[in-house]
């Protein structure tokens, strides 16, 4: 058994702003390259060339023993969760713009934090209860009302990925109580892999070696790409929760929303009303308060 790391919310939550930037960078080159590619080939190669970096990390780091794991219960629950989630996220962010997948997939905080509370890995206080739904409430404020073009398969497919990636970070902080991140790492991609390949035997061909070069990259160095920079977004994922609670971290992601939006004008001319602009200030003002309350009490 691995010692437990002091904690550090800093430090924690500077990596995890680290894997929602990647993420969000990720999600874009999906977005650019699902019409060609169907998603479950990209969840394929995103698991597949996400390994070799890892492997090799992994092995230098922690030596013979680095595929070693003692809690294997939550890892499989970590891994089965994980994998559902990545799964529903590419789905939507297929079908959707990014800003909106991404800021229905910020329901996540909500489930983190009743999950870990009914879960008893973390303390959960009145005041940050209150904090994270008042965050809620400004999701809500960008969600609604349901227009006529309102995408529901899209939209369930975002509220699936947030609920099964809340699970997914529960289990996350109580295997970094036991076991190597980027152990559990490994053994998460390699599952991915094995996964998604049975689903593309399934149901998919295997072509994307064969699409013809576009006025861009070939569509193989982009399914590379993805692969890489998921390496390094595992690594900040895992890491960041051996530092800080489930629940102390679940307001931070609301900081995807002005990444996406971001991403989103450049990449996809998104549209963004002034009611989404105050709706995330909203989240961002509550993440900032909670971010700000839990270091001043070095929880």
């Amino acid at each position: 058994m691995k010692s437990t790391p002091t904690q550090n919310l800093v430090l924690g939550s500077s990596l995890l702003t680290g894997e929602l930037f990647l993420t969000i960078v990720i999600a874009s080159i999906v977005k650019l390259i699902e019409p060609q590619i169907p998603v479950f080939q990209i969840l394929l190669c995103r698991y597949l060339f996400c390994l070799p970096l890892l492997v090799i990390y992994g092995r230098l780091s922690l030596g013979p023993q680095f595929l070693k794991v003692t809690n294997a219960r939550i890892l499989f629950l970590r891994t089965f969760c994980g994998f559902l989630g990545l799964l529903f996220w590419y789905l939507a962010i297929a079908i959707i713009d990014i800003s909106l997948a991404t800021v229905l997939l910020n329901t996540m905080p909500l489930f983190i934090t009743l999950l870990s509370a009914l879960m008893g890995h973390d303390s959960i206080g009145k005041n940050r209860i209150l904090a994270v739904m008042f965050g809620f409430g400004g999701v809500l404020l960008i969600l609604l009302p349901i227009k006529a073009d309102f995408n529901l398969i899209g939209v369930s497919y975002a509220l699936l990925g947030a609920f099964f990636a809340g699970l997914m970070f529960v289990f996350i902080r109580v295997l970094g109580k036991s076991d190597a991140s980027i152990s559990t790492a490994i053994w998460y991609n390699a599952f991915g892999a094995l996964a998604s390949g049975i689903i593309c035997t399934i149901f998919t061909s295997f072509q994307f070696l064969d699409y013809t070069k576009t006025d861009g990259l070939h569509p193989l160095v982009l399914l590379i790409t993805i692969g890489i920079i998921a390496s390094f977004q595992q690594f900040f994922l895992a890491e960041s929760h051996r530092y800080a609670g489930a629940s102390t971290l679940a307001p931070l992601h609301y900081l995807s929303i002005p990444i996406s939006v971001i991403f989103g004008i450049i990449l996809f001319g998104d549209v963004i009303t002034v009611k989404f602009i105050i709706g995330s200030l909203v989240i961002v003002t509550t993440s900032g308060y909670i971010f700000l309350r839990e270091r001043c009490q070095g929880s």
